[in-house]
């Protein structure tokens, strides 16, 4: 996925705008989950699983067939749209299997793991399309089918831990009425009103959001319009250093949210990552940018853990946690929808990178503000229901 602007940039000759469609779309269909999420609460996790594939890993095997953008950009879209419905049983599997006290840590490793994966992935495709600008058609099919390994592993996982036998399913098998369309925006609404805290939680993550997406939708322009790099240097000086940076960081920011609770932990990576569209505004060749993007590995970390955890520490109970993490990644959707062509906007009117860059940096101080905000209002909320009259202390 991190690649595949890039060789639309590259391979197909896309022009900015296409080249931001096939950028943005996973985040923008991140706002699909609500309803992922209504379809998770109706299906035993074999079969949603299953779909879940079928939709979200299943098509990018046939982008080796590509012969122009358009038979690269749908096959793209419709993984994209199956790609918003990991979060609802990824959420249930840590919320169940990991108490609170460790889930950081034990996030962290998991994560270590699939980002080393990730750099050795993104390492090779860069070698091999270097050499081989036609490597996509081997490569995309192999991914498909370790997507589906790992899908297997899910089920088994839930099958064997018992998760599978202990939820317990909505009845009904939904419908395409209009009502049923709507009921998980509308129910969404009402979870935001009903928890202020997870409300405020969600503000401050769409505003880190206006930054990562300015400087996530512009990278693969920077690298080809102002850098011109090839494959391999891009993969080296972006995503793999980023990825290893990740890698070195996640544990200690796993430890991190377990020390200081998702408010806190989540506010120090906002202000750290401050540092990256500044860094972006000032690189001037591979190696600089490599060291831009370890900083920025470095500061998403506990931005990462964050993302993914805080909904579920925030969730009133486990039954409620699917929700909660559907309800976040479908707001990444609608700042994604937003943002990015935003950024490319600025970009493409001024002719420069750095008002758009510049932009991004303010999102990512303001968003810290909103979660120290955020920890002091909950901490004044803490002492006062320890001083109200019967409380145990």
């Amino acid at each position: 996925m991190f690649i595949l602007p890039v060789l639309v940039r590259k391979r197909f000759g896309a022009a900015d705008w296409p080249t931001l469609v096939v950028t943005s779309a996973p985040t923008i269909f991140f706002v699909l989950s609500i309803f992922w999420n209504d379809y998770f609460a109706r299906r035993s996790m074999a079969r949603y699983l299953a779909v879940y594939w079928l939709i979200a890993c299943l098509p990018m095997a046939f982008v080796a067939f590509a012969t122009n953008y358009w038979m690269v950009l749908v096959p793209h879209l419709i993984a994209c749209v199956g790609g918003a419905g990991y979060h609802p049983p990824s959420g249930e599997l840590f919320k169940r299997l990991y108490p609170d006290a460790s889930r950081g840590r034990v996030y962290g490793l998991i994560t270590c793991v699939q980002m080393i994966a990730g750099a050795g992935m993104a390492y090779g495709v860069g070698e091999w399309l270097s050499h081989d600008e036609n490597a996509f058609r081997f490569y995309m099919p192999i991914a498909a089918v370790l997507q589906l390994a790992g899908v297997i592993v899910m089920g088994m996982l839930a099958y064997k831990t018992g998760i599978s036998d202990a939820r317990e399913l909505k009845e009904g098998r939904g419908g395409l009425k209009v009502a049923a369309v709507f009921e998980p925006v509308i129910h969404m609404r009402q979870v935001l009103k009903e928890d202020p805290i997870f409300a405020r939680y969600e503000a401050a993550y769409m505003t880190y959001g206006v930054g990562w997406m300015v400087c996530f939708a512009l990278l693969p322009i920077l690298v080809t319009s102002k850098l011109h790099l090839r494959y391999d240097e891009i993969a080296e000086s972006t995503h793999v250093p980023y990825l290893l940076a990740m890698v070195a960081m996640m544990i200690p920011a796993g430890r991190l949210l377990d020390k200081l609770g998702a408010v806190r932990s989540t506010g120090v990576s906002f202000a750290l990552l401050t540092l990256y569209p500044l860094g972006l505004i000032a690189a001037t060749s591979p190696h600089q940018l490599a060291a831009v993007s370890v900083v920025y590995g470095i500061a998403h970390a506990g931005a990462s853990v964050g993302w993914a955890l805080g909904p579920v520490a925030l969730a009133p109970t486990p039954a409620k946690v699917p929700h909660y993490v559907a309800i976040h990644a479908s707001l990444v959707g609608l700042r994604g929808t937003v943002f990015q062509g935003l950024g490319v906007l600025l970009y493409w009117m001024t002719g420069s990178f750095t008002a758009p860059l510049a932009i991004a940096a303010g999102a990512f101080v303001w968003s810290a503000v909103q979660m120290w905000r955020l920890h002091a209002r909950m901490h004044a909320a803490r002492i006062a229901a320890l001083n109200e009259p019967g409380s145990i202390t």
